[in-house]
C-alpha cells in the first residue's frame, strides 16, 4: 500500500515538474482600417517596441516601412485603390520573433482584432486540468485499493 501512494506521488510530481508554458514568445499582430494601425504584441500582452515594420502591396513591392512606437504600434495612410496589405513584423531586439498578417480591406467586418485568452487566464486553467489528472490518478489507486483488500474483507 505504501509503495503505491509513494508511486502516485513520485508520477504526479514528475508530471508537475515537467510542464512549462511553450507560448511566451508567440507574436500577434493586429490592425485598424481608418489611418492603418498595425499593433504587435508577444503572447502575454508585451508590446513589440521598436521592431522593424515592412508593408508590401498587392503586387509584393514594398510600400511603407518604419518601427513601432512604445506601445508596440505602427500607422501608415492607405494607399487609394489599394486593398491589400502584407505587413511583416520584426522585433529587432529579439533575432528570430517576427510575425506576419495581411490585410485585406474589401473584406466584410476587417476589423483585424482576434480576441485570446489572456496568459493568467491560460495558466488558471492548465493547472485546473493538472488536478483534474491528478483527482483521476487518485480515484483509480483508490478503486484498486479497495478491489484488492474488499475481497480480502469478505473471506
Amino acid at each position: 500500500m505504501k509503495k503505491e501512494w509513494m508511486f502516485a506521488f513520485f508520477t504526479m510530481f514528475l508530471i508537475l515538474s515537467c510542464i512549462s508554458v511553450a507560448s511566451a514568445h508567440r507574436m500577434h499582430v493586429v490592425h485598424k482600417i481608418s489611418e492603418i494601425e498595425i499593433e504587435a504584441y508577444f503572447g502575454g500582452g508585451t508590446s513589440v517596441k521598436d521592431a522593424d515594420v515592412k508593408v508590401y502591396n498587392e503586387d509584393g513591392n514594398l510600400y511603407v516601412e518604419g518601427t513601432t512606437d512604445e506601445e508596440g504600434k505602427f500607422r501608415f495612410p492607405p494607399k487609394i485603390g489599394m486593398e491589400e496589405y502584407e505587413v511583416v513584423v520584426n522585433a529587432t531586439h529579439m533575432p528570430g520573433h517576427k510575425g506576419e498578417t495581411t490585410i485585406n480591406l474589401s473584406q466584410e467586418g476587417a476589423g483585424g482584432t482576434v480576441p485570446e485568452m489572456p496568459l493568467y487566464t491560460r495558466v488558471i486553467a492548465g493547472f485546473g486540468y493538472l488536478i483534474g489528472i491528478a483527482g483521476a490518478a487518485m480515484a483509480y489507486i483508490g478503486w484498486k485499493q479497495k478491489k484488492k483488500y474488499g475481497k480480502a474483507e469478505k473471506d
